[in-house]
């Protein structure tokens, strides 16, 4: 009997402190956390682990710098936070890397500005990465040979995080760690239906593969199941305060344009920013951000023209 075929067993007919309903990086680490402290957990997935978004990461692990221009202190107080935590937390696997910004014609700040900005950034994150490093033209060419530096009033390097591993990689860590501590997971398991009677919640569940329906009860169900968030509260005519809004990021992957471990930003005609990220042996270009209506969405010939052109 497979593991899979064993935590099916357990799932039917079982009794659980939490339901968690989705194993992408939010239901992940929800059941190691509840698990590691004593919970009976339940995770399941209608697809696989980190089967949707939390494998079309473009791994970085950055406090909100972007954030800064809007004036959202708190905001990058808070991300600057995570990301020092996760650095600390997970040596191996959330690294430092530098973010070499280069300042042409089209960029929307003076060089100034954006030093200062970067300080700033450097300093809500309590100084916790290197330094930012204003540079010349010249030793952005020196650096980075592939930078045409024509045009451009130098740049600057300022330092966020990055995950080393594969993002799908890593959330799966999380919910080995919940099952070796007793949590019962199994993917390709859909929530069809879930009812509170007296206090506790009776969901009823569905072998993807199978077609065979599994029943348990659970005290606390957690939604987890990220961009089909809403959907799934829909079922159970919950209502929340806010709501998913879904936005689309296209990356262009090729062939390692440079052997440095670092993320080079750019802003294009529109000021709109854009990075060359590196991920092993190839480059990832990207990323747009376009609003969508639906999670499931696909690559558009504007979204290819923002990367190419």
């Amino acid at each position: 009997m497979t593991l899979r075929e064993t935590n099916l067993d357990k799932l039917d007919g079982g009794s659980f402190d939490v339901l968690i309903v989705g194993g992408g990086i939010n239901g992940a680490v929800s059941a190691a956390a509840l698990s590691a402290r004593g919970a009976s957990v339940a995770l399941i997935d209608r697809g696989d682990f980190a089967g949707f978004t939390s494998q079309e990461s473009s791994n970085l692990v950055w406090g909100g710098i972007k954030y800064l221009e809007n004036y959202e202190f708190p905001l990058v107080r808070k991300l600057c936070m995570s990301r020092n935590r996760l650095m600390r937390a997970y040596p191996a696997n959330v690294k430092e890397i530098g973010f070499l910004g280069v300042l042409g014609e089209t960029a929307p700040f003076p060089p100034w500005v954006v030093g200062v900005g970067a300080f700033a950034y450097w300093g809500i994150g309590n100084f916790k990465t290197n330094a930012p490093r204003p540079m010349s033209p010249e030793t952005i060419e020196r650096i980075e040979p592939i930078i045409n530096t024509v045009g451009t009033a130098g740049g600057i390097e300022y330092a966020d995080a990055y995950l080393k591993d594969n993002d799908a990689r890593f959330v799966f860590s999380f919910i080995r760690s919940a099952m070796d501590v007793g949590a019962v997971a199994a993917n390709y398991v859909e929530l069809e239906n879930a009812e509170r009677v007296k206090g506790n919640w009776h969901a009823e569940l569905r072998d993807c593969e199978s077609g065979m329906p599994i029943n348990l009860e659970a005290k606390v169900v957690v939604n987890a199941a990220g961009p089909f968030l809403d959907g799934l509260n829909k079922t159970w005519n919950t209502h929340t305060r806010h709501q998913i809004v879904y936005s689309k990021g296209v990356h262009l992957v090729v062939d390692q344009l440079t052997p440095n471990e670092r993320v080079l930003a750019f802003f294009d005609d529109d000021q709109r920013l854009f990075y060359v990220i590196p991920m092993g042996n190839r480059s990832v270009i990207g990323t747009t951000d376009t609003r969508v209506d639906d999670p499931h969405t696909e690559e558009i010939e504007s979204d290819r023209d923002f990367l190419l052109e």
